[in-house]
């Protein structure tokens, strides 16, 4: 007869209070405004790969490489978030400025490698 009546107790004691529906960590909207936010980021950082792999120098060094540029535009879309951003910076570093000792064959050598980063990404999230 103890243990018909302790088992409910107990589950009593250990079952948490009650919670109300408005009871978040996180406000609702600020929740809402920094999921937008992640949101532009993913696709601004997605753009600025695309239009990097839509360059010449790009097409040509992925056809060097044995791969179509176009199959690794259509993988960006398999990235990321943290991939997106870590290639955005790196396709940020491309675009320096040329009088601080990039030439356009630095530049040339780093789209590249650029490349085959995306390369490599792709192929291991496909």
């Amino acid at each position: 007869m103890r243990t018909i009546i302790a088992f409910p107790l107990l589950a009593l004691l250990v079952a948490p209070g009650p919670v109300l529906s408005d009871d978040h960590l996180v406000a609702s909207d600020d929740m809402a405004s920094r999921l937008s936010a992640a949101a532009a980021a993913h696709d601004q950082d997605r753009a600025a790969l695309d239009r990097l792999l839509a360059s010449p120098s790009a097409r040509s060094a992925a056809a060097s490489l044995g791969t179509d540029a176009g199959r690794l535009r259509a993988g960006l879309a398999a990235l990321t978030d943290s991939e997106l951003s870590d290639l955005t910076a790196r396709a940020a570093a491309l675009g320096l400025d040329p009088a601080a000792g990039h030439s356009l064959d630095t530049n040339d050598v780093l789209t590249v490698f650029l490349v085959v980063a995306i390369v490599i990404l792709v192929l291991g999230a496909v």
